[in-house]
């Protein structure tokens, strides 16, 4: 073993450690210490700390710059519970977790969707989508989409872990793409986040937030393909665990042309803040890769 791999083998043995043992705490202990995690970043000015705050002002210009910074603090609370939530996700008993969702809307209409033919469900990145690895896998037949180059060098733990309950994970390779249009051709559930900057496929310049943003177009493009429905699907952190929704959607965006279907993908998604933008991934640098202007320099 080399010495970079050793380092690496050493930095995930700890990280598993460190996780189990905050896997013995109840839900309200995780929170409050991922609370007090996001506030340590705010007060530091770490990198996410700062992505956020420029991503807010940009989404919010009607705020004032205390609301504004208000919004940002508790994002990064949000966040810190999502990092510190993993711990129960990863590693309680399926008994455990299934006490956590406190709520489950749409179920019926799911099902509709699915004895018609594949569904894809648009899931953004709001509340704690990491518990969709046991509360929708245990409950259906899903495949979720990842880009294992976000997640570096934590792939194989990450996607271990996510797919302990059942979950199929496919890449954003071509391959990956390959086995969601087999999955909906096979009336599965497909989850799709389609609100980060792609990496890889066609996209589109459209406004997310009311600010021009890369979009992918994968959602309409594997609706082309399949012929498959489309809902919206939510995670929502409430005090005793998390709320699920399952939501229409408006697929006859879907048949237009390629900034319509991406931007009535982002306006969905944007309803959905709006109920709570706090729960919002706002570290996340939503607004790269656009021509002649760098809001993170």
């Amino acid at each position: 073993m080399s010495r970079s791999q050793f380092i690496h083998f050493l930095a995930q043995t700890i990280l598993a450690g460190v996780l189990r043992l905050l896997a013995l705490l109840p839900l309200p202990v995780l929170r409050a210490l991922g609370r007090f995690y996001g506030n340590l970043m705010s007060v530091m000015k770490s990198r996410a700390a700062r992505t956020t705050g420029t991503n807010i002002a940009l989404c919010f210009p009607e705020l004032s710059d205390e609301q504004r910074k208000d919004l940002a603090r508790r994002s990064l609370g949000e966040t810190g519970c999502t990092i510190f939530e993993m711990a129960a996700i990863w590693y309680w008993s399926p008994l455990a977790l299934k006490r956590l969702v406190v709520g489950f809307d749409g179920q019926e209409l799911l099902d509709q969707k699915l004895g018609q033919g594949g569904v894809i469900c648009v899931c953004p990145h709001w509340g704690n989508w990491e518990i969709t690895a046991h509360a929708i896998a245990n409950r259906y037949d899903a495949i979720a989409l990842y880009d294992g180059r976000r997640l570096a060098e934590h792939t194989d733990r990450i996607t271990r872990k996510r797919t302990r309950f059942g979950l199929t994970m496919a890449s954003t390779e071509r391959t990956g793409l390959r086995v969601l249009l087999t999955a909906l051709k096979s009336s599965r559930l497909v989850i799709v986040m389609p609100d980060q900057v792609p990496t890889r496929g066609n996209n589109v310049l459209v406004e997310f937030m009311g600010v021009k943003a890369r979009t992918t177009t994968l959602v309409q493009s594997l609706v082309r393909h399949t012929g498959a429905s489309v809902l919206l699907l939510t995670f929502q952190r409430v005090p005793r665990g998390f709320h699920i929704r399952i939501e229409p959607f408006p697929e006859k965006a879907m048949a237009g042309d390629q900034e319509t279907a991406a931007q009535t993908v982002n306006d969905e998604i944007k309803r959905i803040i709006e109920r709570d933008p706090a729960q919002y991934q706002w570290e996340y640098k939503r607004f790269r890769r656009l021509p002649n202007v760098d809001y993170y320099a």
